[in-house]
């Protein structure tokens, strides 16, 4: 069975097919291209899994790194090999006094390279690290060019580069190699991209970025290697045309489908893992979501992928069965106490007769007034717990298996008597509005 593995996007695992282990994978990229944003969700995904990662840097110091990492998951399984305060940074007094103060703050590992200018001292290290961590392991080298700048001979670079891909092809890890696009004569890149797996184009052409796929081993999509725009929105990269369709609405039907829910852009955003300015951008149509965003956003939504990918104002695709990890909690304006918990039972109410809900209330919990002000009938069914209910100052005793139809008049104090959590099934017809 074929191991697949994320490179952390959903779109490009779908253009790779997958990475698989054993893959040396090339980025020959432009500045601006925002290369680092590729990196740490490579980063974050395989941490997150449980892979332990070894970033090696040739570019960036370690106080810089150690602050863009600081947030990422699992961190004692990342390891920084830090080339650069012996390398570029000239072991100045400067990066050397990360070892003395903030070091320390920063959950993953970190080992100094003294000279990594001596190529067999580098050499020295990473056999010890491969011995030491074994097979599987994730690399990131996040610069040949900075290899070259202070070996200051290309061919050397690429006899380190020779060397170390089939070993590590053999220890099957997984490990992507940066490089400047500018910074290397045509043969040296030639040459890299016959001995590597995939190699992966990031290019500028009049002002708009392009992902560009070179060379993909053993696998073939001929889509694939067609130039594939894409944006950069709040840390997120994000490829308008998925599919070669952008539907116009797009922004209105998430906002829509959002507000029926009862979320704000903040919850929503919370849910999906993206940020509420870059939802409040989605649904004015500025920007486009990334594949794997749009499923999250489906999921959260309640309704299916096809949905958003449609012209048109067709009504969502909604789901027959929703089963109790399915139900989307929602909040309601009227209920300010965080002991109540709501539940919508339907995977949407648009062209819905009824709306059913499931309420838990807390022990102890009181709230004054009703759920929602509602223009319409509803139906309370109590299937667990005991609770006092007040209309037109009528006090009424509500226990497991009782039920209640409010018409024209509602309660003005619901109170939870049990001794645990209540809960009740609450039904409205027709279903609210979007407020």
């Amino acid at each position: 069975m074929t191991v697949k593995i994320s490179s952390g996007f959903d779109y490009i695992d779908h253009l790779l097919g997958f990475l698989k282990p054993g893959d040396n994978i090339i980025w020959e990229v432009e500045a601006g291209t925002y290369i680092e944003i590729f990196l740490r969700r490579f980063i974050e995904h395989n941490l997150k899994n449980g892979h332990k990662v070894v970033y090696v840097s040739f570019n960036t110091s370690p106080s810089t790194l150690t602050k863009r990492f600081a947030n990422l998951p699992n961190l004692e399984y990342l390891t920084l090999l830090d080339c650069f305060t012996g390398g570029k940074g000239n072991n100045d007094s400067l990066f050397n006094k990360f070892y003395e103060k903030e070091r320390e703050g920063f959950k993953g590992n970190i080992l100094k390279v003294e000279n990594p200018k001596d190529l067999s001292q580098f050499r020295v290290v990473m056999d010890r690290i491969e011995v030491e961590i074994g097979p599987g392991v994730r690399y990131v080298f996040d610069s040949l060019t900075g290899m070259q700048d202070i070996w200051g001979d290309e061919n050397v670079t690429y006899k380190f580069f020779t060397y170390s891909c089939p070993r590590l092809y053999d220890l099957q890890t997984v490990a992507y190699w940066v490089l400047e696009k500018d910074a290397h004569s045509p043969s040296f890149k030639a040459n890299l991209r016959h001995i590597t797996q995939v190699a992966i184009e990031l290019e500028k052409q009049n002002g708009e970025l392009y992902f560009k796929v070179n060379k993909i081993e053993g696998r073939f999509l001929r889509s694939a290697f067609i130039p594939k725009h894409y944006e950069v929105w709040d840390e997120e990269i994000i490829f308008p045309t998925i599919g070669g369709r952008r539907p116009s609405n797009l922004g209105e039907k998430i906002r829509s489908l959002r507000k029926k829910l009862g979320m704000t852009q903040k919850e929503l955003a919370k849910q999906v893992g993206l940020t509420p300015s870059f939802i409040s951008q989605l649904e004015k149509n500025l920007i486009s979501p990334s594949l794997d965003s749009l499923f999250k956003l489906s999921e959260k939504l309640n309704t299916q992928p096809i949905y958003f990918l449609t012209n048109g104002d067709g009504e969502p695709l909604q789901k027959i069965l929703i089963t109790p990890s399915e139900r989307q909690e929602i909040s309601l304006p009227e209920i300010k106490n965080s002991g109540i918990k709501v539940q919508l039972l339907v995977s949407d109410v648009v062209n819905r007769r009824m709306e059913p809900y499931l309420l838990t209330l807390k022990q102890g919990v009181e709230i004054d007034g009703h759920f929602y002000k509602h223009k319409g009938d509803e139906f309370a069914y109590i299937i667990k717990g005991e609770l006092e209910v007040d209309i037109q100052n009528e006090r009424i005793i509500l226990r497991e298996g009782d039920s209640l139809y409010i018409g024209s008049t509602f309660p003005s104090k619901w109170v939870n008597l049990n001794k645990g959590d209540s809960v009740i099934l609450w039904v409205l017809s027709p279903p609210r509005s979007v407020f």
